[in-house]
């Protein structure tokens, strides 16, 4: 197990930097938060190698069919957020703002990146969990990871720490080691983008924060209900909640160690 854990995680990490080197010229240039202008949508380097493992996992190679749900979440949370990177505009932001577009009959590839998260929770939760309330909560856990992973993705190498943050607090109460073992491709990628995320040489966009939100909310859910489960709930609604109606970004600003925590590093 340690053996096939460590390959799974050098194989993201060179695998992720490996797409990213053959991606880079081709994606979106925007400007980040320091003007500068980036690659977006750099996070679609994650999804090479997760096709992969998904192709492996239909020959049943590597990984159960709860690993192979997770991949097949992923990879579809990481394509959505792609679409809305590449073909999605700023003029409508948040829940209420897709619900609104929609009101006035514009559909967003926003709205439907939420569509594809939201609905493919649904799916995929009933397979990590038993009961038909348990994978709802878990479906919103996943779902609202993913969403909140982009919430945090507005300036550099936020994302990644933050996210990470927060998967380390939930490990402990992750279980089995087995289950998690499929999570290292996306650990290993993720180690290798956080210093190009750090420096604003590129932007992970939602493609890349769907992946990373998608990955901590499956580690949340795979050791199943406990007081875990409704801590994270209540972090994801509730940071999700004044992302409608305020800013993270203040919160941030305001609170000294957080504040720190968000700069280290940040060129």
């Amino acid at each position: 197990m340690p053996a096939q854990a460590a390959l799974l995680f050098l194989l993201g990490l060179a695998g992720t930097l490996l797409a990213l080197a053959l991606l880079a010229p081709h994606l979106p240039r925007r400007q980040n938060f320091a003007g500068r202008a980036s690659p977006t949508a750099a996070g679609t380097a994650f999804l090479p190698i997760i096709l992969v493992l998904v192709m492996l996992g239909t020959l049943g190679v590597i990984m159960d069919g709860v690993g192979f749900a997770y991949l097949l979440y992923v990879l579809a949370a990481g394509a959505a957020g792609f679409a809305d990177d590449v073909w999605g505009g700023s003029e409508a932001r948040g829940f209420r703002g897709h619900l609104g577009a929609l009101v006035g009959g514009r559909v967003t590839t926003g709205l439907l990146k939420l569509v594809v998260l939201g609905g493919g929770a649904f799916v995929f939760a009933p397979v990590v969990v038993d009961g038909v309330f348990y994978a709802a909560v878990a479906a919103v856990l996943v779902a609202g990871s993913a969403n909140l992973a982009n919430l945090f993705d507005v300036r550099p190498g936020r994302a990644i720490k933050f996210v990470g943050l927060l998967f380390l607090v939930a490990l402990p109460f992750a279980s089995p080691w087995g289950a998690l073992v499929v999570t290292l491709p996306v650990v290993g990628g993720a180690v290798g983008l956080f210093p190009f995320d750090l420096r604003g040489r590129i932007m992970l966009g939602d493609s890349g924060a769907a992946v990373l939100g998608a990955t901590m909310g499956y580690v949340v859910i795979v050791g199943g209900p406990g007081p875990a489960w409704w801590f994270f709930l209540a972090v994801i609604l509730g940071l999700t909640a004044l992302a409608e109606v305020s800013s993270i970004s203040k919160v941030i600003e305001r609170v000294r160690f957080l504040r720190r925590f968000d700069c280290w590093g940040r060129g």
